[in-house]
């Protein structure tokens, strides 16, 4: 709260020096583009992004197509140059196998946090698998409009705090302008099944229409069958007009369970391509069913929304918006033993698995229990046993006294967040003369309440399943991180005949707290801020009609994580927030019939935050009380190109594609310990990174018939961060086909049949990274979807 009073005085003055203004409305997040396109729009060729002075790309609908209605609405985006999306299965079932790259800057698959995700240009709350939310707990994908991808360099007025390497910002459709309803059925491979229903009102009232949709879906792993992720989700959007008033309204509840998918090393691979680290079939030996798949689960149900007004007072458009994020999850482990966390005596049973104590609070634990006797007593391990070829001593039956029973527990990490805050933007357009000026400011606050919770349970009955006793027998930890977080922006951009220049500056402000709320109830604060970060671009429309030229540079942010503030307040105070600069310069052509787009771009970051060996740091005197350090050490330096090209052949087929070279490689620490230390070895491309990848499709749209494939090929790339262990490239085909049966059949008015193909020669290969291991690749998977509208 502090920083909101002690900054938002200086953002309110720049927003009322703006003055007088000219009609203009400013969208969420305060983008007033130069030129803009919508995805729905089917006279498009292909969408290559704004008329800004850096690169940006979107969605189409026909990208939309090729997905199952089941998938997550991370996939559509692959296609786009410079992304690379990797998942568990076709439908993006487990958050932790998702991955996304861009540009050598990673979200998940052992890069970090690094690309910015916003909801209609609203912050995400991070996109961590630790109590983070990416959009696809927010979306559902039939209610998504598109996703607007600024590969290095986002709108100023973006809201996000971990847009090192560039942003997604995902849009939610509108409301239709007529009354509709919608039913959907869908199913596919692996049994696949998805139920959706959408009533979009059209006008209840004078210019307001809303839309509600739920849909609830499940899907088995690929692997064995014997995971199961569910997926429920209502969503609904209000829009309407009071006076000169516009306001929009949104709400999403999405309640998910997924089974994980597990990595496998390249060698585990080439063994055998169609099994992970998970088992299908529980055993009834705790170190076997510790990777039962149906064990290992993350469980998260999110609810957001948000207010938005915008209005305009001559030249002068301004707009607002509130909104609200509740976080309830937990993620499910299977350790092979319990924890010994009471002293309970020589001989006497053991209290944990007795369940005679109560919940033991915090406290370090004693020791490991592994099999217990007939009374409950800690068994222990005949001399001499060396175990079996697949469990080892300690876990294997045969190495305690007849009667022994052997034991386990079910780990919960409970993950509980509440996150508030508000956006406001003003922008004001004039001429002067023949000199055309926006002038934009802008200012975002937030405040996030988060805990993180683990505790222990013990497993009924080992041999039966993985049944476990509701009360807790220990509760390890319990942490609450606070954070309020403050973004003033202000913009200046001036045109004047094809040229068009703009200057902008933006700050980020943080206050964080780290609190124990057991054992030691040690406390650690830190308050940051990023220096004034630098946005100017220049656009110039070309004599030849259609083209125009552009180039940019930014300082992009990432806020200083969680993990830093466990450090003593000496190592804290040296920790600075990451940022990277970011140069870009291409094209854009657009006549009709051809769309074109080439990007070249230069990105250094080399302030990495890094976790090293206390050992190898000087300067700081830690009295041998830190193993490791965090340090802003290294980064990456990523240079390449980002082509996109695309020809209507008839008014019904459409051709595209894309071609991506990206030489993204790590900044080393300067100290050949340090970079071995922390397993990167300068000059060697970055984790998940390929250097390489094309996009062909073909898609066409005629009165009855829709269909279209596209082919994808992803180059080699490294799968952890030293260079040492590498995946092949592969080639992915998608397609798609449907036809609208109302125009075949009139009795069949309304009803609409797709079908499409995920991986259609089913490509055996290695997807994302985990850091040093990868995920299986989606074999091929068909989907088809009913739709009935009236």
């Amino acid at each position: 709260m502090n920083i909101m009073l002690k900054y938002g005085a200086a953002i309110i003055a720049i927003a009322a020096a703006s003055g007088p203004a000219r009609a203009q409305t400013v969208p969420a997040g305060g983008s007033v583009p130069a030129q803009s396109r919508d995805a729905g729009d089917d006279q498009e060729v292909v969408v290559t992004g704004r008329a800004v002075t850096f690169a940006n790309t979107q969605v189409t609908n026909a990208m939309i197509s090729r997905q199952s209605a089941l998938t997550s609405v991370n996939d559509v985006i692959k296609e786009l140059p410079g992304v690379f999306v990797a998942e568990g299965d076709a439908f993006g079932s487990s958050d932790w196998a998702t991955s996304i790259s861009i540009r050598g800057f990673s979200s998940g698959g052992g890069g970090g946090q690094q690309i910015g995700s916003t909801i209609d240009g609203l912050p995400n709350g991070g996109s961590g698998y630790g109590g983070g939310a990416r959009a696809n707990r927010y979306i559902d994908l039939l209610d998504l409009k598109t996703v607007r991808v600024s590969q290095g360099t986002a709108d100023i007025a973006s809201r996000s705090n971990e847009a090192l390497g560039g942003t997604l910002d995902y849009v939610t459709d509108d409301p239709a302008a007529e009354r509709r309803y919608r039913f959907t059925a869908a199913g596919g491979d692996f049994s696949a099944r998805k139920l959706y229903a959408r009533v979009d009102t059209g006008d209840i009232a004078p210019s307001t229409r809303a839309f509600v949709s739920a849909s609830t879906s499940r899907v088995r792993d690929w692997i064995g069958g014997a995971g199961e992720t569910r997926r429920d989700h209502v969503e609904g959007k209000l829009k309407s007009t009071i006076a000169a008033v516009n306001l929009t309204a949104w709400l999403s509840y999405d309640d998910a369970d997924e089974a994980e998918f597990g990595s496998v090393s390249p060698d585990s691979f080439a063994s055998d391509p169609n099994h992970d680290a998970y088992t299908d079939h529980w055993t009834g030996v705790p170190y076997i069913d510790q990777s039962y798949r149906a064990g290992s689960r993350a469980l998260r149900r999110n609810l957001f929304g948000y207010l938005k007004s915008d209005t305009h007072i001559g030249e002068v458009a301004l707009s607002l918006t509130g909104y609200y994020h509740r976080l309830r999850g937990r993620g499910d482990f299977l350790p092979p033993y319990l924890v010994d966390v009471r002293q309970d005596g020589v001989g006497a049973s053991e209290s944990e698995y007795t369940g005679s104590q109560p919940t033991r609070i915090g406290g370090a634990p004693l020791g490991k229990i592994y099999f217990v006797t007939p009374t409950g007593v800690a068994a222990t391990m005949n001399e001499g046993c060396a175990g079996t070829a697949l469990v080892p001593p300690s876990y294997a039956a045969a190495c305690y006294p007849s009667g022994s029973q052997a034991v386990m527990s079910y780990r919960h990490t409970h993950y509980r967040g509440e996150r508030g805050g508000f956006t406001t933007d003003a922008g004001w357009m004039h001429e002067f003369g023949g000199v055309e000026n926006l002038l934009r400011a802008g200012f975002w606050f937030e405040r996030d309440r988060a805990n993180q919770i683990r505790d222990w349970h013990k497993v009924t009955n080992p041999l039966v399943g993985m049944a476990f006793d509701g009360t807790a027998y220990y509760e390890q930890y319990s942490t609450d991180y606070d954070v309020d977080e403050a973004m003033y922006y202000a913009e200046d951009t001036i045109t004047i005949g094809r040229l068009s220049a703009r200057f902008g500056v933006k700050q980020f402000f943080l206050d964080q707290r780290r609190a124990e709320q057991l054992n030691d109830r040690a406390s650690t604060s830190l308050r940051s801020h990023s220096q004034p970060l630098i946005s100017a671009g220049v656009t110039v429309q070309a004599p030849l009609p259609g083209l125009e030229v552009f180039a940019g540079y930014s300082q992009n942010f990432a806020a200083i994580g969680n993990g830093p503030l466990g450090q003593p307040r000496v190592v804290i105070a040296r920790i600075k927030p990451e940022t990277a600069n970011n140069i870009e310069i291409g094209g854009r052509y657009n006549a009709g019939r051809v769309e074109a787009s080439l990007t070249g771009y230069d990105i250094k970051f080399n302030n990495h935050i890094q976790s090293i060996s206390a050992n190898l740091v000087s300067e700081i005197d830690y009295l041998n009380e830190q193993s490791s350090v965090y340090l802003n050490v290294g980064g990456i330096r990523s240079r390449g190109i980002e082509v996109a090209l695309a020809y209507r052949l008839t008014p019904a087929l459409k051709l595209s594609g894309s071609y991506t070279y990206n030489h993204a490689t790590y900044i080393g620490t300067g100290n050949a310990a340090q970079d071995d230390d922390i397993g990167v070895t300068p000059g060697r491309q970055v984790i998940n990174s390929p250097r390489t990848m094309w996009v062909l499709a073909s898609d066409y749209k005629g009165s009855v018939l829709k269909a279209g494939a596209a082919a994808k090929k992803v180059g080699d790339r490294f799968l952890d961060t030293s260079g040492d262990v590498s995946g092949a490239g592969f080639l992915l085909v998608d397609a798609y086909v449907g036809a609208d049966l109302g125009k075949v059949a009139g009795p069949l008015k309304g009803l609409s049949l797709t079908i499409q193909a995920n991986n259609l020669t089913d490509k055996r290969y290695l997807a994302g990274s985990d850091g040093g291991s990868a995920f299986l690749g989606t074999p091929r998977t068909i989907t088809g979807s009913l739709t009935l509208d009236f």
